[in-house]
């Protein structure tokens, strides 16, 4: 299989082409380490939301390619207490008081690695806080996230190692915000869940799980056309603990496996207004505002490494095509 890697210009920002026979991907280091886009080279078919223009990226970066959030989601007015430590971040929510998606996804990162052999493409990037001090002021500890992209055929793999390197209990939220191209019209979300999380009016949850209406469909695989959808569930993995979401485009035949490993608790989903044309399936650690809220941790998945340690968080994109 002819598999590649090249520096390249990505509407002036330096990014990192890679592919196969199967994919080709582009990464921006700048851009907080985005996926920013996905072809599926046997159709021709772009897979991700991309930007025209850095202005149009600049004016909202969560929705293009695939942002890393840490933490993901909101925090209620920036504020968390953790192992008896206060945490104040900085609210850049400003309409409903929130903190929202954390610090990594507009900062730069280091590219580590680029490795090409006969079957395989492997990008290394690095996220580095105690060199942005507004990071450390906000979150005080000096932490390392290691990003791992790994092409293996139609196969792509992200690995996320995120490492302690300070001297106190780190909390730990991840997640991302991942954003496909969805035409409503043609397309189908399949996403086996237990139970929603219930909002209130600044998209916080309350604390309370309750029933989906339309549970059985979305398990089954349902049309979002016209659903309005911002809502955040309680993933139902599988007998090994792994997730998946399944989009289909009946239209094109494609098909994307986005699955994740069984750190990753819940699932935001987010699509504008159903007719917007695009899908963010967002797998997150833990649920929005976790730290504040007074419900077990296990089932908010707050967890924690410790000092000098570190986390693996892994998920897989598959890519198939049904001519």
């Amino acid at each position: 299989m002819s598999t590649y890697a090249e520096e390249i210009s990505f509407l002036d920002e330096p990014a990192i082409k890679a592919g196969n026979s199967e994919l080709e991907i582009i990464i921006i280091p700048g851009w907080g380490s985005n996926l920013i886009s996905m072809v599926h080279k046997g159709s021709n078919t772009e897979l991700l939301r991309v930007p025209t223009s850095t202005k149009e990226y600049v004016n909202n970066p969560v929705l293009f390619g695939t942002p890393i959030l840490f933490p993901p989601n909101r925090i209620d007015r920036g504020k968390f207490s953790f192992n008896d430590r206060t945490y104040q971040f900085e609210i850049n929510e400003l309409d409903k008081q929130n903190h929202i998606h954390g610090f990594v996804h507009t900062r730069k990162w280091e590219v580590v690695s680029i490795e090409v052999n006969d079957h395989t493409v492997k990008v290394v990037t690095e996220f580095d806080s105690s060199k942005h001090d507004d990071v450390m002021a906000q979150f005080p500890h000096h932490f390392m996230i290691r990003m791992n992209y790994i092409l293996n055929d139609n196969l792509f793999a992200k690995k996320a190692e995120i490492i302690n390197k300070s001297n106190e209990p780190l909390p730990l939220g991840f997640g991302y915000h991942t954003s496909f191209l969805f035409p409503e019209e043609t397309s189908i979300l399949k996403l086996p869940v237990k139970k929603r999380w219930k909002l209130n009016d600044r998209f916080l949850p309350t604390g309370e799980l309750e029933d989906i209406e339309y549970k059985d469909e979305l398990s089954e695989g349902m049309s979002l056309y016209g659903l309005e959808l911002d809502d955040v569930f309680l993933s139902s993995p599988n007998a090994s603990g792994l997730q998946t979401a399944q989009i289909m485009n009946q239209s094109t035949g494609i098909e994307i496996n986005y699955t994740v490993d069984q750190s990753f608790k819940h699932w935001v989903v987010y699509n504008k207004d159903g007719r917007s044309g695009f899908l963010c399936p967002e797998p997150y650690t833990w649920v929005t505002n976790a730290p504040n809220l007074k419900v077990n941790e296990e089932l908010t998945g707050i967890q924690r490494i410790e000092p000098d340690d570190m986390k693996v968080l892994r998920t897989w994109i598959v890519i198939s095509h049904k001519s």
